[in-house]
């Protein structure tokens, strides 16, 4: 077994941290092509539909690491997710991934045009949501309702002063660790085109960005907020104090964990709320 299989195999893992909400139902379905899983609750929010993205660094991630924490999230939310197997490096290398989630996107619109559309991702699962909305709006592709961000990792370079600052407290990601999967992300694509650090965002859906105090990624999380509040005056930071990279995937039935749900439900019921009405 290769180094790359070990570290997806240990990452899918994760999924065993505790057990699937048993009330939501987990369906697969092909989008274009591409392997994606319904989750769906039991008391539906009508017309709704939650795009997930994981994370991974683009290497690692899927149904197998994700699905317990979706299905807690679909729960809470009411509302269905569709959770998306995007292309992984390095066999799949930049733009394969973002192509299957502009794919995937492209085709929600096309067979459900009266559903509002949410954009969530987790790390590198936010990158790829900043890197399509870049698309859509240089291809003018209506642009989903809203986006949740958990933990974002936005700027490959990892030239931010946390990389630093918060290295000690950090139990799970390191700069050297960041890197070494951007350059497998990346290819031979150059950082400039591949990162959505660079992407020039005329606008942007409302956004909810989360992180936690612990993360090397922590001013991933501040410097993307300032570079959109001016574009997007519907956007939050919300700070979780003493938590890690992701917490949720950890224990989704921790404090903050719990805190988390309540507000993207929150964002979603204010969101949904604004929008109602509104034909996509």
């Amino acid at each position: 077994m290769n180094e790359i299989q070990k570290r997806r195999d240990f990452f899918n893992g994760l999924g065993q941290n505790y057990a699937k909400n048993t009330s939501v139902e987990v369906e697969p379905v092909l989008m274009n092509g591409i392997s994606c899983y319904w989750f769906v609750p039991k008391n539906e929010v009508s017309k709704k539909i939650i795009v997930h993205l994981h994370g991974g660094v683009f290497v690692v991630g899927s149904i197998k690491s994700h699905e317990s924490m979706i299905s807690h999230f679909c729960a809470q939310l009411q509302t269905r997710i569709l959770f998306v197997e995007y292309a992984l490096a390095p066999e799949h290398p930049y733009p394969h991934g973002l192509n299957d989630v502009l794919g995937v996107y492209e085709r929600l619109l096309s067979d459900f045009p009266d559903y509002e559309i949410v954009f969530m991702g987790d790390s590198a699962g936010a990158a790829l949501t900043v890197s399509a909305i870049g698309k859509m709006q240089d291809q003018n592709i209506q642009l989903p309702q809203g986006v949740v961000m958990i933990s974002p990792w936005i700027y490959l370079s990892c030239d931010n002063p946390s990389m630093e600052e918060n290295r000690t407290i950090d139990p799970i990601l390191s700069r050297e660790y960041l890197l070494a999967n951007a350059k497998l992300y990346t290819g031979d694509t150059s950082l400039e085109t591949s990162s959505p650090e660079y992407i020039n965002l005329n606008q942007f859906p409302p956004v909810l960005i989360m992180v936690g105090t612990n993360e090397i990624l922590l001013d991933d999380s501040k410097n993307f907020y300032l570079n959109i509040k001016d574009k997007q005056t519907n956007s939050k930071l919300s700070i979780y104090k003493n938590q890690v990279h992701v917490w949720p995937l950890a224990n989704v039935h921790s404090e903050a964990s719990q805190k988390a749900l309540k507000e993207i439900e929150t964002f979603l019921t204010t969101l949904y709320s604004s929008t109602s009405g509104l034909d996509i």
